[in-house]
């Protein structure tokens, strides 16, 4: 009961959030991102230098929403 008290503790405060992997720098400030997942693909435009192949979480990026986007912080 202790064990399963820890474990859910532990999730709650590292955050249950879905983290994306930098697949491709598609332009200057433009990174194509997979959430294995989620299975979710995004394209954000970004401030950030993001590594490729390293993984993020959405709410960390600084996402610059383009005229016209969609995209809801």
């Amino acid at each position: 009961m202790i064990k399963n008290i820890f474990i859910i503790l532990g999730l709650l405060l590292t955050g249950c959030s879905a983290k994306y992997q930098v697949v491709q720098e598609l332009d200057v400030n433009m990174y194509h991102m997979h959430s294995p997942k989620k299975r979710d693909v995004v394209i954000i435009f970004t401030a950030d230098k993001l590594e490729l192949n390293g993984w993020y979480k959405l709410k960390q990026i600084d996402i610059i929403q383009p005229e016209g986007s969609i995209y809801e912080k």
